[in-house]
């Protein structure tokens, strides 16, 4: 049961929930609501400081145990944590168009700074490659790392709205890695300026938490909550519920954390970071708004404190026991369960035909005809009544039932992946005898080849002298052996890939595939030094088929030689049209400087006018002044517009320079982006043409 119960009587906004010791000692919760203000509830506050000692000016304002921060615009983000030595937390309150740092005992701002890319998360944390604690805060298609008085110490370009960020030990390195997570699904992980590893999930990253050692918890907006370690996913679950909050609390007492989690419809689950066993569950009546672990009756020991958004707050102690659940879901469960065990007596009772008894499927995959074929055969005198496959990202809903009009005693289930990588798929079929009511269901478990959208074609059917001045150039110092192995593992081919012992091509395997989703030709020559040549106008297959050679390798360290002459006249391209936006936001900042200091003016002769009693002056400078902001209207969407611009060229530049760095590993990798992002702060395109193609 609750340890305590009180309620804000004010509705709070979800995910916007955080804590802190604004004073160095006393926890205090603040919340962010509609309105644009952040509420900040300390139930010791009359105890340290008493009314008369309270300040009135500044943005903050208390009354009683409740205090009400003036932002003036919607909050996107909250944060609270400190800066080097300083023993007090402070405020970070993240808007569309600003963040503010706040000390709330002081009831001053600590620094006030525009964020043109906006602030859709926040966190204070140390990362390895700088000193001290950085914030950092993710934007629109960016990140961005401030000091303590605001400062700006890093910004790099992401691949979408960043909605989540936390400093993470990823590698195990003891120093903490950043990890993102975004509007378009990816989490990724980043060691200063370069990706270390990534993963796509289903639907946007909503929340990243770190849990003991070097695994992470993470929640999508479809209501699917999971864990990795060491960049391998263990266990997730999907409900049709939004995940709303996420926290680690050692709720049993047994000295670990379990992981915590609020969904929309008011319940709280605490599940087991190994497995997912859900192990304590509570409904409150409203949506969960945040969820924070701190001390807030003063017992020296941590409390699970759970709001809702109707401004309920709960807390519960370690080694707190699972509520009782209503009547009417007991009912349901019961329900549930006698319909399982009523199906199972009459499975069982019911006799089993023979021809079931020690009956198998065939299965298998090949690449053809645009897509990867999952082809499932049944025994003599067995039909496939219907098959459920489950594969995440191919699918909507993840989920494909095939269902055919006749049953019949073969069925093929076209899949086709969206990106280069390993897929589990998990298949469910019903096989039975023509006719048949009693049906038997077979689950098989596959995994899809990362490359198995790509078919192996004759190379005297296409132009392989098109792709001569394209392609990359690496040597793995391996036998050839090993890399046929690793074709044979990373394509869905019905025959291995073996190499010529003798003849002209003893020692060489010559290799052309053709994409099943763009229909465009890749040519692989491995000699038997273990240099390999692929020729492709694709960097981005390139980087996916360096990066699983490296990985089945185990090669730590790969340098390169890269040439794509159409992939280097884009990113000149778009670093002179950078270079070209930079100089029109330049020449419009000073315009709006410009029509500023005019419409400043015109206020104080409007001002004059009145004073003076000048109907007609007053009228002249209304005019003028509603004219002038007609002007500044327009020339602020020309800005925004420009900015837009500006940013999707940088996001270009940003995916040019992660994939010159995937055809690379180790420090070349390393080296690759330091020199690209150098040409690029310079704008020398040559530089950047060089580093692309080297290194």
């Amino acid at each position: 049961m609750a340890a305590f119960s009180l309620n804000l009587q004010r509705r709070v906004e979800s995910a916007l929930i955080i804590s802190g010791k604004f004073d160095g000692s006393h926890t205090c919760l603040a919340a962010a609501t509609s309105a644009g203000t952040v509420l900040i509830h300390s139930p010791h506050r009359e105890s340290f400081k008493s009314l008369e000692q309270e300040k009135s000016d500044g943005r903050l304002a208390w009354s009683g145990e409740l205090a009400e921060l003036e932002i003036g615009r919607q909050v996107t983000a909250v944060c609270t944590g400190r800066f080097g030595e300083e023993e007090r937390d402070i405020l970070l309150v993240g808007t569309i168009t600003h963040v503010l740092a706040y000390q709330v005992e002081d009831n001053a701002d600590v620094f006030y700074r525009e964020m043109r890319d906006g602030v859709y998360c926040i966190t204070i944390g140390r990362l390895g490659w700088l000193k001290g604690q950085v914030a950092l805060i993710g934007g629109n298609c960016s990140v961005t790392i401030l000091d303590y008085e605001g400062n700006e110490l890093y910004w790099m370009v992401a691949s979408d709205i960043v909605k989540t960020i936390i400093a993470f030990d990823f590698d195990g390195d003891a120093e903490n890695e950043l990890l993102t997570g975004t509007y378009d699904f990816e989490i990724k992980a980043y060691k200063e300026d370069m990706v270390i590893w990534q993963a796509k999930e289903t639907s946007p990253i909503s929340v990243l938490v770190p849990l003991d050692g070097r695994k992470f918890a993470y929640a999508v907006a479809n209501g699917t909550v999971g864990v990795y370690e060491n960049g391998v996913r263990m266990w997730r679950v999907k409900s049709k519920h939004k995940i709303t909050a996420l926290r680690t609390f050692d709720i049993n007492g047994d000295g670990l954390g379990e992981l915590i989690t609020g969904w929309s419809n008011g319940k709280v689950d605490a599940r087991l970071c190994t497995n997912g066993e859900i192990i304590f569950r509570i409904q409150i009546n409203s949506p969960i708004a945040g969820i924070i672990k701190v001390d807030y009756r003063r017992t020296g020991r941590a409390d699970l404190v759970i709001v809702s958004e109707a401004g309920e707050v709960r807390g519960y102690a370690v080694g707190s026991t699972m509520d009782i659940l209503e009547p009417g879901e007991v009912y349901r469960d019961l329900l549930a369960k006698k319909h399982v065990l009523e199906l199972e007596l009459r499975q069982r009772f019911a006799a089993t035909p023979d021809y079931l008894i020690g009956s198998k499927l065939a299965i298998s995959l090949t690449s053809t005809k645009g897509a990867v074929r999952l082809a499932i055969a049944s025994g003599p005198g067995i039909v496939i009544f219907c098959a459920i496959v489950f594969a995440e990202g191919i699918f909507d809903g993840e989920t494909f039932v095939a269902h055919p009009r006749r049953p019949a005693g073969e069925l093929e289930i076209e899949l086709r992946p969206p990106k280069n990588g390993p897929i589990d798929i998990h298949v469910k079929t019903c096989v039975g005898a023509p006719g048949s009511h009693l049906l038997q269901v077979y689950e098989l478990m596959r995994q899809l080849p990362p490359f198995c959208m790509y078919e192996i074609i004759n190379s005297a059917d296409v132009k392989v002298e098109d792709l001569k001045d394209y392609g990359v150039n690496i040597e793995t110092g391996d036998r050839p052996q090993r890399i046929a192995l690793w074709l044979n593992q990373c394509l869905a081919i019905s025959e291995e890939l073996e190499i010529a012992m003798k003849g002209k091509n003893a020692g060489r395997l010559d290799l052309c595939l053709r994409g099943l989703r763009d229909n465009k030709i890749h040519f692989l020559c491995v000699n038997a030094s273990g240099k390999l040549t692929l020729l492709t106008k694709d960097p981005t297959f390139a980087g996916d088929i360096v990066q699983s050679l490296a990985s089945y390798l185990g090669i730590l360290e790969l340098s390169s030689e890269a040439n794509f002459p159409s992939e280097e006249k884009r990113m000149v391209d778009t670093l002179e049209r950078v270079k070209e936006l930079k100089g029109s936001e330049i020449k419009l900042e000073a315009e709006a400087a410009g029509i500023t200091n005019i419409l400043k003016a015109l206020i104080i002769r409007l001002e004059d006018s009145r004073i003076l009693h000048d109907g007609e002056g007053m009228k002249k400078r209304v005019k003028q002044i509603q004219k002038l902001g007609e002007n500044f209207i327009r020339e602020q969407e020309i800005r925004a517009k420009n900015y837009k611009d500006l940013t999707t060229a940088l996001k270009e530049l940003h995916i040019g320079v992660q994939n010159a760095s995937r055809i690379r590993v180790g420090k070349a990798a390393a080296n690759t982006v330091n020199r690209c992002r150098t040409a690029i702060k310079d704008e020398n395109s040559k530089a950047l043409v060089q580093a692309i193609r080297n290194g």
